[in-house]
C-alpha cells in the first residue's frame, strides 16, 4: 500500500507538538471583537494606572502602545495560563518607533529599552476611564500607514492555547525519521549521521518538507512558544543574548485582502516578525524589567 507522505508527515508532526512542544498562547486579531480600555488588542488607547510613571524614551517623549493583554481574559481562554505566564493583571508593550525605521528596536544592543519598554501591572484598576488616560496626553498609532510605524490602527484579539514543537529543537530530526520508520516510511539519507537539522530537508521531498514546516512552524502572533524567524536567532551566536531564552512575545504581520477591511494593519519590513525574549526564572518572579527586542524580516 502506497503511502500518504502528506498525511503521515501532518500525522507525526501533531505528535511531535503533543510530546515535545511547548504551550504556545496563540493570537488571533479579531475586527468583530469590541474594544474596551482594558481589552487585549493589538494598538489603539492603552490601559493606565498612574500610580505609575508612564514610559519614555530619554528625551521624554512618551511610547506607544503595540499591545496589551489582559492576562484574566487569556487565563479564562486558555487556562493554565501557558504555565509561566501570570494569571492576572495586564501585560503591556510599548515602543516609540517613528525616532528611525528599526521600530524602536537598538541594533547595536536589543536589550536597550529607550525606545521600547514592557510593562506588568499586577491587578488592573477598574475605576480608571478613556477619559482619564486622554489627559495623560498619551499617544496613540494613527490609522493612517506610515514607514515608521509597524502597526496602524487597533484591533480586538481572541486566544486559544496549543502544544507546538519546532524543527529547531534538539533532536526533532532523529524523532521524526524514527517516527517515520514505525509507519514503514524509509527517508531518503536518514542514514547519513549528520545532526544538522537542514538535513531533514534533504530527506523529504520539497513539497513535503514544506508541509512539515507547514505544521511545525508557527509564525503567527502568540505568547510563549518557540520563535519564527524569517532570518536568523541572535542569540545563538551573541553571549550578551544567551540568557533570554523564552519567548515572551511574538508578533506577526498582517495585511488585510478582506474586502470588509479593517483599519488595521501591522507590518515589521517586508513581512517581518518581531520578538520579545526574557529569562525564564524572571518571568516566574514577574519580573519583566530585563527584556530583549529583536526583529527581522525578508
Amino acid at each position: 500500500m502506497a503511502i500518504d507522505k502528506f498525511e503521515l508527515t501532518r500525522k507525526i508532526a501533531e505528535e511531535l507538538n503533543e510530546e515535545i512542544g511547548l504551550p504556545t498562547i496563540l493570537i488571533y486579531p479579531d475586527k468583530e471583537k469590541e474594544i474596551t480600555l482594558t481589552s487585549s488588542k493589538f494598538g489603539g488607547l492603552p490601559y493606565w494606572d498612574n500610580i505609575l510613571p508612564y514610559p519614555t524614551d530619554n528625551k521624554g517623549n512618551k511610547l506607544k502602545l503595540l499591545a496589551q493583554f489582559n492576562l484574566g481574559e487569556i487565563s479564562e481562554a486558555c487556562h493554565p495560563c501557558g504555565g509561566v505566564l501570570p494569571e492576572n493583571g495586564m501585560l503591556q508593550f510599548f515602543i516609540l518607533p517613528e525616532e528611525d525605521c528599526f521600530y524602536g528596536s537598538d541594533l547595536d544592543d536589543y536589550t536597550n529599552q529607550n525606545l521600547f519598554r514592557v510593562i506588568y501591572h499586577p491587578s488592573i484598576n477598574l475605576n480608571i476611564t478613556a477619559e482619564d488616560i486622554l489627559n495623560l496626553d498619551i499617544p496613540t498609532v494613527s490609522a493612517s500607514e506610515n514607514d515608521l510605524e509597524p502597526i496602524s490602527g487597533e484591533i480586538g484579539l481572541d486566544f486559544d492555547i496549543e502544544k507546538k514543537a519546532s524543527l529547531e529543537q534538539d533532536g526533532f530530526k532523529d524523532m521524526f525519521i524514527a517516527k517515520a520508520r514505525e509507519y514503514g516510511w524509509k527517508l531518503e539519507n536518514e542514514d547519513d549521521g549528520s545532526e544538522d537539522i537542514e538535513d531533514l530537508c534533504d530527506c523529504l521531498d520539497e513539497d513535503v518538507y514544506s508541509e512539515l514546516l507547514d505544521c511545525s512552524s508557527y509564525d503567527d502572533s502568540c505568547l510563549l512558544g518557540y520563535p519564527s524567524f524569517t532570518q536568523y536567532d541572535p542569540r545563538i551566536d551573541d553571549e550578551r543574548y544567551s540568557e533570554y531564552d523564552t519567548q515572551l512575545f511574538q508578533m506577526g504581520s498582517y495585511q488585510d485582502e478582506d474586502e470588509d477591511e479593517t483599519d488595521f494593519i501591522a507590518m515589521w519590513g517586508d513581512m517581518g516578525i518581531a520578538h520579545f525574549f526574557i529569562n525564564r526564572d524572571k518571568l516566574i518572579k514577574k519580573d519583566f524589567s530585563d527584556i530583549m527586542y529583536y526583529w527581522d524580516c525578508y
